[in-house]
């Protein structure tokens, strides 16, 4: 589904691997590269078990990340001494020159991340001494936030978890939801006008509706997908969770016909 040289929907066969940080790989799913995106990134790191990525801090952006499986310690604070355990579920939001380091904790199953930013392109500095790390300038702290510490907000369609947010973390210009779709429910037709917006399936299948023909979303052989988000999902069959992620702190909708996307997906049925 491609309009104005914007694909929307990454298939797994084209994502591609674009860095590799100590024992972590990350592979792109939206990225200037798949989608054209001007101002998100979104990728899945991966971490083996019982180790780690490299310490190291982000220049240029804000970074959210979410913790799609696993378990581990999250290295955060200005001189990397805050030992923070992260689970499946958990949120953590990185801003602009804080170090840290994930570490897989496992030493059986892999730590998996869905880590987005709000820039296409990042500058990375490794830290691989205590030198370099006073060297930061004005060093910055990461947050994590524990899933069962976020209240969930009932939606129509589901739920709604607010991970990183103004209420939840000291962000400038980023946001990350995690939202659980009722099987054979909808979420509301809009279109984002002030921001792009990256999301991730985690689990589960379903609709997308856009502009043109709805598009079957699932997770064959569980390889997620990535999308870059116009207007619509509806899950089929099944509840089905999505991450979503946005460059900004504030959300601005347009509703969309409701009549045309429910034609739509009567018609793809």
């Amino acid at each position: 589904m491609e309009k104005n040289n914007i694909k929307s929907i990454i298939k797994p066969r084209e994502r591609y691997t674009e860095i590799s940080s100590g024992d972590m790989t990350r592979v792109a799913g939206v990225s200037k590269e798949t989608t054209n995106s001007n101002n998100i990134h979104l990728a899945i790191a991966t971490i083996p078990p019982g180790k780690s990525s490299s310490a190291h801090y982000h220049i240029n952006c804000e970074s959210a990340i979410y913790v799609l499986s696993g378990e581990g310690i999250f290295v955060a604070g200005e001189k990397l001494d805050k030992h923070n355990i992260i689970n499946e579920g958990d949120f953590i939001y990185v801003p602009p020159n804080a170090p840290h380091k994930p570490i897989n904790s496992n030493s059986e199953k892999p730590l998996v991340l869905m880590v987005s930013r709000n820039q296409p392109t990042e500058i990375v500095e490794e830290i691989s001494d205590e030198e370099q790390l006073n060297q930061i300038n004005e060093p910055m702290n990461c947050a994590v936030i524990n899933s069962k510490n976020i209240k969930s907000e009932e939606k129509d369609y589901g739920k709604a978890f607010n991970g990183i947010s103004k209420l939840t973390a000291n962000i400038k210009n980023i946001s990350l939801t995690s939202l659980i779709i009722n099987a054979g429910q909808t979420t509301a037709a809009d279109k984002h006008s002030n921001h792009e917006t990256g999301i991730f399936v985690s689990d589960g299948e379903g609709l997308y509706i856009s502009n043109e023909e709805p598009s079957r979303i699932r997770k064959p052989l569980r390889i997620p997908l990535f999308i870059n988000h116009p207007f619509e999902i509806t899950p089929n069959r099944q509840s089905s969770t999505f991450v979503s992620f946005w460059p900004s702190f504030t959300e601005t909708s347009l509703s969309a016909n409701t009549s045309t996307v429910k034609s739509k997906i009567e018609n793809s049925s």
